[in-house]
């Protein structure tokens, strides 16, 4: 493969490229090795993991040789894993992602939930629900997959719009979600609701000066805008408290996945806009506030 592995003689296996791999994308910095030649390895090969174990001796042609090189290569730059094989699980789920879609995260997973527990108290006829900033659409989706209700989700990104269609689709939700392109609330069409029982969104939280705090991985490949939110971090929320409220049927609920560090930050610019209603912060499995609750 290169000229380290000299002293490695063919045929080349699963089994020699982990033993090479593993050091190799260690000192690049990656911090899973091992998981990530196997997923790579499995990926080239197109077979399960669990396939690659079972297949630990077997000799690898001069193709899938080079596909296995190229994928290594990429994510020794730290091209995330996820963008190599394109694709992310999430809610048990597998999304499609791509370079310019986030990566969907575990911790939103959360906010999937808590809409889901709160929806299944709502009469069916009233299940109209608001993903702002949706990207890949895994919450839109997610939600749509377990519970009948009507969903409108809207992305600034005409990528991500397109990636999350064709989750949908694979999904088998297309009929019941509706794609809307523009910033927030202008991305809405003049026919769609004017108020909907339930806004959610994770909207960009990262303050520019956190920049470098950020895995190389995430910094240098995952869409900027989806990250960053200018100097406070908080910009997002500013611009979604302008007119949330505005865009809320009676009984309206708001969830929002939240900066750790900023919640009572975010509890104050909603508090502004709608201070009579009640907030309540869910904390993820770090025990770290990741999401907020506004209801009146």
């Amino acid at each position: 493969m290169t000229q380290d592995t000299a002293d490695i003689k063919p045929p080349w296996t699963p089994l020699k490229i982990i033993q090479w791999a593993v050091p190799y994308l260690q000192q690049k910095g990656i911090s899973h090795p091992r998981l990530d030649v196997e997923i790579l390895i499995a990926f080239a090969l197109n077979i399960d993991r669990l396939k690659v174990y079972l297949q630990f001796d077997r000799p690898l042609d001069a193709t899938e040789l080079s596909r296995i090189r190229e994928l290594l290569k990429r994510r020794s730059y730290n091209e995330p894993l996820q963008y190599i094989v394109g694709k992310r699980e999430f809610f048990g789920f597998a999304f499609k992602v791509a370079p310019g879609v986030l990566i969907p995260r575990p911790e939103t997973e959360l906010l999937v939930e808590k809409v889901l527990e709160y929806m299944k108290g709502i009469p069916e006829d009233q299940r109209t629900i608001l993903d702002l900033g949706t990207g890949s659409g895994c919450i839109a989706i997610s939600i749509a997959q377990n519970i009948p209700c009507r969903v409108w989700a809207t992305d600034i990104s005409l990528q991500a719009l397109e990636i999350a269609k064709e989750n949908a689709q694979k999904l088998g939700v297309e009929g019941n979600i509706q794609w809307r392109m523009g910033s927030w609330f202008e991305a809405l069409k003049r026919d769609d609701p004017s108020d909907f029982r339930l806004i959610v969104s994770n909207p960009p939280y990262i303050a520019i000066g956190e920049k470098g705090e950020l895995a190389p991985e995430v910094r240098d490949f995952e869409p900027p805008e989806a990250l960053f939110a200018g100097e406070s971090g908080l910009i997002a929320y500013e611009q979604l408290a302008q007119n949330i409220g505005k865009r809320l049927s009676q009984k309206g609920v708001i969830f929002l996945e939240l900066h750790a560090k900023r919640s009572d930050n975010i509890k104050q610019i909603f508090k502004k806009s709608l201070p009579e209603w009640r907030t309540t912060l869910f904390p993820d499995l770090q025990g770290l506030p990741r999401v907020l609750k506004l209801e009146n």
